[in-house]
Parts: C-alpha cells; sequence; structure tokens
C-alpha cells in the first residue's frame, strides 16, 4: 500500500518493500499455489536474464531491471498464495485507512505545508510548481495519480458495492482535487473509452444510454470550464488534445515524454520487426527515428533527451525484451478473464492494463497485488459457476 517509502536509502522511487516481503512469505509457507498466470511470469522472468548480455548502461542498472522483472511473480505468488491458503485477507477498514492515510498527508502538503511528510521518500521527490497536485507519499503528482487508481482497480475487484460507496469517492476525491494529474486523467479517460466502445459493440442497451445522457451533460459544461481553465496547464493540454491529440505532446513537455515511452514498444514493432532491444537503447532507438523524419508529429529533440532508458511495466517488458516480452499482457488477460464477465471486471482490466502503459514500474508494489488478486478471485468465480 506504501511502495514509494524510502526505508533503504535505495535512492530509487519505487522500494523493494513488499518484495522483501512476499520473499519472506514464500519461504515460511510449505504449500506455496501456483497457476498459468504466474507460471508465465516466471518464464518472463528467465527471458529477462539474458538482458544481462543486452545491457549497454552499467550493472546496477541492469540489476534494478532484474527486480523490476522479479516483483510481479513473487508478489503475484505470496498474495495468491496468503488468499487460498491463508485467514489473512486484506479486511475493507485497513484499506480504508490506508486510503485516509494518504488523503491526510495530501490535504496538508496542499493547504499547509507542501514537503509534510516528505523525509519518508527519496531526496529527489517532485514538488509542488506549475499548478500540479501534490506528491502525497509518492515521488511526484503522477505517481500519486496513478497510485490512486490501483486503488481503485484493487477496491472495485475486492470490496462489496457498498464499501466502495464509501472507497471510491475518497479515491477520487485524491486522484482529481490533490494529485491533479494529468496523466492520470488521460488513462482514466482512455481506460473509460474502451470499455465504452466494448460495451457498445455487445450492444448493452444502458450503456448506451448512460452514454449519450454523459455527454448531452459534459460536452456544454466542459467547454464552458475549458474557457475558464485556458491559461492553465490542464486547460492547456484539454484544448490542444481536443485540437489535435498528437499536439499534446509538444505543449507539455511532461506528457510528451510518458507517450513516447507508452508508444515505444508499438514503434518498436512498425520499424524493427518487435526484436529484443536490451537495456539502455530506448534513447538512441527514438533518435534513430528522429533523424530518419519518422514520427515528428510528437517526437521532439526536447522529449527524446529527458530521459536516458525506458521507465514503465508493459512497455518495458515489450521495448526490452521484444516479442518474449508479450507473456506479460497474456499473463494479465488469464488472471482477469473469468472476471471479464462482469462490466466492473472489464472495466478494472482495461484501466489496469492501460496504467500499465505509464512509467510506473513493475515493482510498484500494487502491480503484482492485483495480479494475485485477480487469479485469486478467478478461481472463486470458477468454482461457483461449477457449483452451479
Amino acid at each position: 500500500m506504501f511502495p514509494y517509502l524510502d526505508f533503504f536509502q535505495l535512492g530509487t522511487d519505487t522500494q523493494p518493500n513488499a518484495l522483501i516481503f512476499a520473499s519472506i512469505i514464500l519461504f515460511a509457507v510449505r504449500n506455496k499455489k501456483v497457476n498459468l498466470p504466474i507460471i508465465l511470469l516466471y518464464i518472463q522472468f528467465l527471458f529477462a536474464l539474458s538482458l544481462f548480455f543486452m545491457n549497454s548502461l552499467g550493472t546496477f542498472t541492469f540489476l534494478k531491471s532484474f527486480i523490476n522483472y522479479l516483483s510481479p511473480p513473487l508478489l503475484a505468488s505470496a498474495v495468491y498464495t496468503i488468499y487460498s491458503q491463508l485467514k489473512m485477507k486484506l479486511p475493507f477498514k485497513l484499506f480504508l485507512f490506508a486510503l485516509l492515510v494518504y488523503t491526510t498527508v495530501g490535504l496538508v502538503q496542499l493547504y499547509w505545508y507542501n514537503d509534510f511528510m516528505g523525509f519518508l521518500l527519496n531526496a529527489n521527490r517532485g514538488t509542488l510548481i506549475g499548478g500540479r497536485g501534490v506528491l502525497s507519499l509518492c515521488p511526484e503528482p503522477a505517481f500519486y495519480g496513478t497510485t490512486c487508481l490501483l486503488f481503485m482497480v484493487f477496491s472495485l475487484l475486492a470490496y462489496t458495492r457498498e464499501q466502495n460507496k464509501i472507497a471510491i469517492p475518497l479515491i477520487l476525491f485524491q486522484f482529481i482535487f490533490l494529485s491533479r494529474s494529468s496523466t492520470g486523467i488521460a488513462i482514466l479517460l482512455l481506460a473509460g473509452l474502451l470499455f465504452t466502445v466494448i460495451q457498445l459493440i455487445r450492444f448493452r442497451l444502458k450503456y448506451i444510454l448512460l452514454v449519450s445522457m454523459i455527454l448531452a451533460v459534459a460536452i456544454p459544461i466542459g467547454n464552458q470550464q475549458l474557457k475558464k481553465l485556458e491559461d492553465t496547464r490542464i486547460g492547456e493540454i484539454a484544448i490542444s488534445f481536443i485540437e489535435n491529440p498528437l499536439n499534446i505532446t509538444k505543449v507539455d513537455g511532461s506528457v510528451g515524454v510518458r507517450f513516447a515511452s507508452s508508444v515505444a514498444p508499438f514503434l518498436n514493432m512498425k520499424y524493427d520487426n518487435f526484436r529484443p532491444k536490451g537495456i539502455g537503447q530506448y534513447k538512441p532507438f527514438l533518435m534513430s527515428l528522429y533523424k530518419s523524419g519518422e514520427c515528428r508529429s510528437f517526437l521532439t529533440v526536447p522529449i527524446i533527451n529527458e530521459k536516458d532508458r525506458l521507465d514503465g511495466a508493459i512497455n518495458l517488458v515489450l521495448f526490452q525484451l521484444g516479442m518474449f516480452g508479450l507473456l506479460l499482457p497474456i499473463a494479465i488477460f488469464l488472471a482477469f478473464r473469468p472476471s471479464l464477465k462482469s462490466s466492473i471486471g472489464l472495466f478494472c482490466f482495461l484501466l489496469f492494463f492501460t496504467l500499465l502503459f505509464t512509467q510506473i514500474k513493475l515493482t510498484q508494489s500494487m502491480i503484482g497485488f492485483i495480479i494475485g488478486y485477480a487469479i485469486y478471485k478467478g478461481t472463486l468465480i470458477r468454482k461457483s459457476s461449477l457449483q452451479v
């Protein structure tokens, strides 16, 4: 629940705290539970060992990538084992307490003291500047926003409708009013759009009516709000996106960097036959495309020079491992597959999958936790269907 607390002073944003506890749990539990998604994640980890020979940035960078690939299978195994064999669960009251901690820290940072509880994080944490939101217990507002969305996915999967009437508004309050993450808002809108399209294809009448009502209300209100926000960061981004979605990368550098990292694996598919790139080839690859005149609608020299290496989850795996990185999205799909029949399960899958193309690393503990819980919930759904 607190993946960024820097207890060991490692100097990295995401901390391996949950990875250490998961290792202890798996060592202590006699009968460990595995299934196909977890096996696929471990196989991918074995493929990742080959990155040692495809690393142009040094041994320490390889070790961080090594841990990045180990985190999902190890955490998913621990969570699946705990939920399947032990009575230990994550009670809603404890989950709600964690949400309130984030909310309290965020409110204090927003209204009283911006550096409140900052000593718990990496010293290179971001700051509240340029109209951006607060950090709470995350390195920057964008990570705060994506963490809120990960909490939303878990809450919708794990808790009842009545419990979510308490949790979801609290999460959305932090997401909209405290983190103010433009990246997070874009991810939520994209996941919502994909969800709506799928429901319309299924010809779910209630969703057709709901979308029509939302559009009828949102379009005039949105036009009025955009006029008020024209001079703000979020307003400029929104207006630019409406006029031309690709121009958003030129209006806001932060969004541009994240967009470039999100589409990097697809560029690899198109221009380099989806071959494994290894570590350290992200910047040279983008620069080679730019010099050849490709993708200049969203690639600029400042965006390319911003980062020497690719960050993220699915996008990083697909770029570094190429076609062998497909094991991660396949494993996630198999973990969520029994839940996809319900609308909530489908939305959780789309939001979670979309989130993993942002710059959050696989060592973000909620990723492995959610995969492990999705596997456990899938077993419950299968058992209930067999009983019927």
